[in-house]
């Protein structure tokens, strides 16, 4: 196992940031009717759910290799591609269409799943758990939850403040990382699949 790095957390922490991409989400959060009144509900939800999703699918990520007999670099070139998927998507309409929800449909819950903690974000940290430390995971899902949880505390100003088509220039920004790791990710799950040959 690979020792504990707080490079690697913070490395590992914008990516995750980017692919949950709270900042994307603000422009149809701030749609929702009576968002700002029901914001102080949604914020303790925020708090707890996307960190212990992420968690739960970081130690599970190993007994779901298993008991599905699921190769790790397998796993590496499919995930790759679903966030190269979303990054596509983000970079094209400003907001994962893959994921995409109703606004009137997502008060609370939907939003956080999938729209927060999706397929990309689950899909990335059962695959950090295989590249660093399991301890630098854990500070990087801490460290990109309270960023996340941070944004949507003054998601109302943000919007107020800069614009909905700045927070989606900022979304592209983002889905250019995505993309990034994506690439990253099958080229290293090709590559190792082609030495075992």
């Amino acid at each position: 196992m690979a020792p504990f790095s707080l490079f690697d957390s913070l490395v590992a922490a914008v990516q995750l940031y980017a692919i949950i991409d709270p900042l994307g989400a603000i422009p149809l959060l701030v749609s929702v009717p009576d968002y700002e009144k029901m914001m102080n509900r949604f914020l303790r939800l925020v708090a707890v759910t996307v960190p212990l999703l992420l968690l739960i699918f970081t130690f599970a990520g190993p007994f779901i290799f298993y008991v599905f007999s699921i190769n790790i670099n397998d796993f590496r070139i499919a995930g790759g591609i679903i966030l190269l998927i979303i990054a596509i998507d983000v970079l094209r309409e400003g907001t994962p269409r893959t994921m995409g929800i109703n606004p009137e449909d997502y008060v609370i819950v939907p939003i956080i799943t999938p729209m927060l903690v999706g397929p990309g974000a689950i899909t990335s940290v059962m695959v950090m758990v295989t590249y660093y430390n399991v301890f630098s995971v854990v500070t990087a899902i801490l460290i990109a939850s309270l960023a996340t949880y941070m944004t949507m505390r003054y998601s109302v100003y943000l919007a107020r403040l800069i614009g909905n088509n700045t927070l989606k220039i900022f979304a592209r920004f983002f889905s250019l990382i995505i993309a990034s790791w994506a690439v990253q990710l099958i080229a290293s799950g090709i590559l190792d699949i082609v030495k075992t040959v």
